[in-house]
């Protein structure tokens, strides 16, 4: 698979095989990733691989929080609120679309509940990516280039016939994330990636939203 193929072919898995990516195959994917551009080669972003007993804790407290009704804490504003028309129309578009997919009526507020919590045990995988910077350091910027980082893991993994599902939900409990992951006292967490193989005939999985024509968004200046 070639990276315009990646492009193409990556969506949002969320429902993974138990599997295991191999180490050597993530250490070439990550090595691989490194090599995405940063200003003046500062390079500032941080990833961590939380896996085995390590993942199986902090998935345990993650849900532990949630179903307490800790309120998550953003450690940043994601989008603007309230969204502009045109972005809102699509974000409506994409929840009811997945909603129906799922088979998760409008107030069925147990199935709705049960697909949140669904995010706080990275869908069940059994390796998760956190993608984060020096929180002392932070500036806008440092999240183009980390975003450079995560694309770069994205779509490695799918070139490689895996697949990953980018979360923003799970850095919003960081004072766990710090708890299990040590050396992170100064660490501002950007993202979260469950990663692995696709589960074989998983219907969440088959869900894909739809795109923008490239005149929407795309113009030729001469």
């Amino acid at each position: 698979m070639n990276a315009l193929e990646a492009m193409h072919a990556r969506r949002s898995i969320r429902e993974f095989e138990p599997e295991l990516v191999p180490a050597e195959t993530i250490r070439q994917l990550v090595e691989a990733a490194g090599h995405a551009p940063s200003s003046k080669n500062t390079q500032p972003w941080r990833l961590y691989l939380v896996q085995g007993a390590a993942l199986d804790a902090l998935r345990a407290d993650y849900l532990a929080a949630f179903d307490a009704g800790e309120p998550p804490r953003s450690p940043y504003v994601y989008s603007p609120n309230p969204l502009p028309e045109a972005w809102s129309g699509r974000a409506k578009e994409c929840g009811i679309g997945f909603f129906k997919h799922k088979g998760i009526g409008r107030d069925d507020k147990e199935k709705r509940l049960a697909h949140d919590r669904e995010n706080f045990r990275f869908f069940g995988a059994q390796q998760v990516f956190f993608i984060g910077t020096q929180a002392s350091a932070y500036a806008h910027g440092t999240f183009f280039d980390c975003g450079f980082v995560l694309d770069n893991l994205m779509l490695g993994l799918t070139s490689l016939g895996y697949g990953s599902c980018p979360q923003y939900s799970v850095i919003m409990y960081a004072d766990l994330l710090k708890k299990h992951i040590p050396g992170t006292e100064d660490t501002l967490f950007i993202a979260g990636l469950p990663f692995g193989r696709p589960k074989a005939g998983s219907h969440v999985n088959e869900f894909q939203t739809t795109r923008l024509p490239l005149d929407g968004w795309f113009k030729v200046v001469e």
